[in-house]
C-alpha cells in the first residue's frame, strides 16, 4: 500500500486559535465567541400545593364565561362632591358578591381605582369616602371568612379577582391603574388577587396570613409583580421574603439586573388613610420600575 504524505494535524484551543489567512478583501475578521453553560432547570418548589399554576387556570378559567356585569344602584354620600352606589355582581361560581362604589361628582376623566376588600359583617359599610374625594373610583367589596378547610381558599380569592374585574369594566375607571387592599380577616386575599393579576398598580395588606393557607400564599408571593405595602402581622416577614422573586428573576434573565421590581415597605403609622393614599396615588399608574424600599 502506497504512502501518502498527509498535512499535520493541528489542535484547536478555544483559548489559542489558529491565525487565519490574511483576508484578500475588506471582509471584517472573524472572532471566537465564548462558551456557553446551560444551567439545569431549578426543581419545583416543595413548599408549594400540587399543581398551583393548573389549579389557579382551570378555576379562573371556568369562570370567563360567568359575566362578572356589575348592578350599580344609586346610594345616599355625605359629601355633594362625591357620588355613592351600592354594587352587586357575580364572584365564585356566580354567587353575588356586594359592596360600595365611591366617586367624586364631575370626573373629567377616567379615574384610577382602588379594590378594597373587607370581611362582610363587620362594619363593611363604614368609612367609604376616605380615597374618592382625592379622585379615586373607589370599590369596597364585602368577603366571607376565609375557608379553612380549603388549602386553596378558592371560593375568597376567586371573589377577590373578579371584584378587580367588575371595577375595570366600568367606563369611569382606567383598568391599568387599579389598586387593591385587603384588610382585617380577608386581607390575605389581596395577595392572591396580586399573584394571579400581573397587571396590578399595587397592592396593600393589612392583617395576619392564616397559617391553613400558608403555602398557596407563598406561591402568589412569589408570583407577584406589583408594589407591595405590608403591615406588621402574623405571617407579614413570610410575605416580605417571598414578594416578587420570580418577577425579579426574570427581569434579571432579561436584563442581567438583579434589583427587585417591586417595593416592600413594612410600616406602624396609625392614620390609615393618609398613609395609604400617599400609597396608592404613588403608585396608580404603570410607567415605572420600582426599586425596593423597606421602611420600620
Amino acid at each position: 500500500m502506497p504512502d501518502f504524505d498527509l498535512p499535520p494535524i493541528t489542535a484547536f484551543s478555544p483559548s489559542s486559535p489558529a491565525q487565519p489567512a490574511a483576508p484578500t478583501t475588506d471582509e471584517p475578521a472573524n472572532f471566537d465567541l465564548p462558551l456557553v453553560t446551560v444551567a439545569p432547570a431549578a426543581p419545583p418548589a416543595t413548599d408549594e400545593p400540587v399543581d398551583f399554576d393548573l389549579f389557579w387556570f382551570e378555576t379562573l378559567a371556568a369562570h370567563r364565561d360567568i359575566e362578572v356585569a356589575p348592578v350599580l344602584a344609586a346610594a345616599s354620600a355625605r359629601s355633594r362632591d362625591l357620588m355613592a352606589e351600592s354594587v352587586t355582581f357575580a364572584g365564585f361560581e356566580s354567587r353575588p358578591v356586594t359592596g360600595w362604589l365611591t366617586t367624586p361628582v364631575g370626573a373629567g376623566a377616567t379615574l384610577p381605582g382602588l379594590v378594597e376588600l373587607r370581611p362582610a359583617g363587620r362594619a363593611a359599610g363604614r368609612d367609604l369616602e376616605w380615597l374618592a374625594s382625592g379622585g379615586f373610583a373607589h370599590l369596597v367589596v364585602e368577603l366571607p371568612q376565609d375557608d379553612l378547610d380549603d388549602p386553596y381558599n378558592r371560593g375568597v380569592f376567586t371573589d377577590a379577582v373578579r371584584a378587580v374585574q367588575a371595577l375595570r369594566t366600568l367606563a369611569t375607571v382606567d383598568p391599568s391603574r387599579i389598586a387593591v387592599l385587603g384588610t382585617g380577616p380577608v386581607a390575605a386575599a389581596a395577595v392572591a388577587a396580586a399573584g394571579l393579576l400581573p397587571d396590578l398598580a399595587c397592592a396593600l395588606v393589612e392583617g395576619d396570613i392564616p397559617a391553613a393557607h400558608k403555602d398557596s400564599l407563598v406561591a402568589f408571593a412569589r408570583r407577584a409583580s406589583t408594589p407591595l405595602q405590608l403591615t406588621q402581622g402574623a405571617g407579614a416577614q413570610v410575605l416580605l421574603e417571598e414578594w416578587g422573586f420570580n418577577a425579579a428573576l426574570a427581569l434579571s434573565a432579561m436584563t442581567g439586573s438583579v434589583e427587585r421590581v417591586v417595593e416592600c415597605v413594612l410600616t406602624t403609622e396609625t392614620n390609615l388613610a393618609t398613609r395609604r393614599t400617599r400609597w396608592i396615588a404613588a403608585h396608580t399608574n404603570l410607567t415605572n420600575v420600582f426599586v425596593p424600599q423597606i421602611h420600620y
